[in-house]
């Protein structure tokens, strides 16, 4: 009878620890899951605060990155309009390079521009712009000068060649000091600047 009742709780015992010891790797498990949850969690709320505050940046760094797109679109198209006039200027270079300099659409829309960047900043940005400008009615003074003054006609008289002025060829760099330093301002904030290349 004895025998028996050992037996029985030998049973019991068994299955009590057997049920528990099936049961371990369950509570593992459900643990496991658990705690893997819990981090998938905390990484997506990382990656959810990431991506919000790239979005954030990005918003604040756009006006800015288009301001100073429409400044070096602004440049480069004088540019190319004076070396357009400069070489269809026929006889007198100087009086073509006028007319592009003192074409009233775009004055106002480089003044536009120049005026953007001084408040969009900061003070590098400011500064290059404005030193574009700077050579830009540089240009404009020596242009003016010599169409007024007997220069052209002494050279054509000797039958020497007119050289252009050389704000002409200065603006290719300065230009190209804008765009880095824009680059640059934009990077400082983590915004890739999606600006045109330097000007060859």
């Amino acid at each position: 009878m004895m025998i028996g009742r050992n037996e029985q709780w030998t049973g019991v015992v068994g299955a009590v620890a057997g049920g528990v010891l099936a049961g371990v790797p369950a509570l593992l498990s459900a643990r496991w899951s658990r705690q893997s949850q819990r981090e998938q969690t905390q990484a997506q709320h990382v990656l959810l605060a990431g991506q919000l505050q790239s979005a954030h940046l990005l918003q604040v760094m756009e006006p800015r990155r288009r301001v100073y797109g429409d400044f070096v679109a602004a440049v480069h198209e004088l540019r190319t309009r004076l070396y357009e006039a400069w070489s269809s200027g026929p006889g007198n270079g100087y009086g073509a390079l006028l007319l592009v300099l003192e074409d009233e659409e775009l004055s106002r829309r480089l003044e536009h521009v120049r005026a953007q960047d001084a408040l969009e900043g900061p003070d590098p940005v400011a500064a290059a712009a404005e030193s574009v400008m700077d050579l830009l009615a540089a240009m404009h003074a020596r242009v003016l000068s010599v169409e007024e003054s007997d220069i052209l006609a002494e050279f054509a008289m000797t039958g020497e060649e007119v050289p252009p002025p050389p704000e002409l060829a200065e603006l290719k760099q300065r230009l190209n000091d804008m765009i880095t330093t824009a680059r640059v301002a934009l990077a400082e904030y983590g915004a890739t600047a999606l600006l045109p290349a330097t000007i060859r």
